[in-house]
């Protein structure tokens, strides 16, 4: 697939994010998914990935990524994104706050035959901690 490509099927992956639809990501992204997300496990199969993307959801029930800068190559998009919303449910752990969430982090996707394959993912989680109250 060419760059063009893959930032599309990228921004098209992010925009039903935004949405909170998780049903179609099998367009986007490969069965066997690795998700590196920085501090954490990794998150392996397309079922985990949607998991951990609906418990987000359940602890921060208007999150939204804004795409700030992205580029890509013939198997990479890279991109600089703005996450805000607010803390309404549990998120790691942590009972709701009510407090508004803005920060911001920068994510690597490698990309197979039009789909992702792998992820990294690195938030600015000091940030967050701090907005949430516990750093």
């Amino acid at each position: 697939m060419s760059a063009s490509e893959n930032l599309e099927v990228h921004t098209r992956c992010t925009e039903a994010e935004n949405r909170h639809d998780l049903s179609h990501h099998d367009d986007f992204l490969h069965d066997d998914i690795v998700m590196h997300v920085a501090g954490a496990e990794p998150t392996v199969g397309i079922e985990a990935y949607c998991a951990t993307v609906q418990a987000g959801y359940d602890g921060v029930s208007d999150f939204e990524v804004v795409l700030e800068d992205q580029f890509a190559t013939d198997d990479r998009v890279v991109c600089r994104w703005r996450g805000t919303g607010t803390h309404d449910g549990e998120l790691y752990g942590i009972p709701a706050t009510g407090r508004s969430i803005d920060y911001r982090g920068v994510s690597v996707w490698e990309f197979d035959g039009g789909k992702a394959r792998r992820g990294w993912a690195f938030p600015d989680n000091v940030t967050l901690m701090q907005q949430l109250g516990v750093a």
